[in-house]
């Protein structure tokens, strides 16, 4: 199931990462973040991340992130990065959709 929406992702010092759309693939265990700005203190994250849905529902990452560019027709281009579900427990919660 495949599911989009808007997201914000925190690290581990529930400090903002980043924001934008995203699509979260719960079969493969995936998140493609497009980012509103496109930093590179996402790539240079070390640590569990949790990114929080619009809807209210977390999910923790990894900081193994692939950052590739979509050239997808009808929408500007720009970069995308690719995060996995992380498999340990959750870090504590520091509030919902901040």
């Amino acid at each position: 199931m495949v599911r989009e929406g808007f997201g914000k992702l925190f690290n581990s010092e529930y400090e903002l990462v980043a924001e934008g759309h995203c699509q979260v693939d719960d079969i493969r265990g995936t998140v493609t973040m497009r980012p509103i700005i496109d930093t590179p203190t996402l790539a240079r994250q070390r640590g569990r991340m949790r990114l929080v849905m619009e809807d209210g529902s977390e999910i923790y990452v990894t900081d193994r992130i692939i950052r590739f560019r979509l050239n997808v027709p009808g929408a500007p281009s720009g970069a995308s990065y690719r995060m996995s579900f992380e498999d340990k427990p959750p870090m504590p919660s520091a509030g919902g959709f901040a």
